[in-house]
C-alpha cells in the first residue's frame, strides 16, 4: 500500500510541474496586474482558490488540476498580496463568464480522489503540449 501511495505522490507531482509550466507560458503576464493595467511577467502558476488536502481520506478536492483555477501571477501578486484576489476575481469573470467563482468554489467543495490513471492523463496532456 505504501509503494501505491508514493507512486501517487509522485505521479501529483509530476502533474503540477507539467500543468505549473503549461500555464506559465500560456499567460506570460500576470492575470491580476493586467487587469489593472499593468504588465508585469508571470513568475508563478497561482491558485484562485487554493488546493488543500483537508480530507485525507478522499484526497482534496475536485478542483486541483482544473486549468480554469490556474492562472499566470506575478511574485508580488501570489506571495505578498496573497493571489491579489479582488482583481484576479475580475480576470476569471472577464475570461470565463459569469459565474465562473460559483463554480470554481463548488468545486473546492467537493470531495475527490484522483485515480493514479487520472493522474497520469493529466501528466501526459500537459507535458505534450509544452
Amino acid at each position: 500500500m505504501k509503494l501505491k501511495k508514493d507512486r501517487i505522490k509522485t505521479l501529483k507531482k509530476k502533474a503540477w510541474e507539467a500543468i505549473s509550466r503549461f500555464v506559465r507560458q500560456r499567460d506570460p503576464l500576470c492575470v491580476a496586474c493586467m487587469v489593472e493595467g499593468k504588465q508585469v511577467p508571470s513568475a508563478h502558476c497561482s491558485h484562485f482558490r487554493y488546493n488543500s488536502e483537508r480530507n485525507q481520506t478522499l484526497g482534496g478536492n475536485a478542483l486541483w488540476y482544473d486549468i480554469r483555477n490556474l492562472n499566470g501571477c506575478c511574485v508580488g501578486c501570489n506571495l505578498y498580496k496573497s493571489g491579489n484576489l479582488a482583481s484576479y476575481a475580475l480576470y476569471l469573470e472577464m475570461r470565463y463568464g459569469h459565474g465562473i467563482l460559483q463554480e470554481l468554489h463548488e468545486l473546492w467543495d467537493t470531495p475527490k480522489k484522483f485515480t493514479e490513471k487520472e493522474i497520469q492523463e493529466i501528466v501526459n496532456m500537459y507535458a505534450v503540449e509544452l
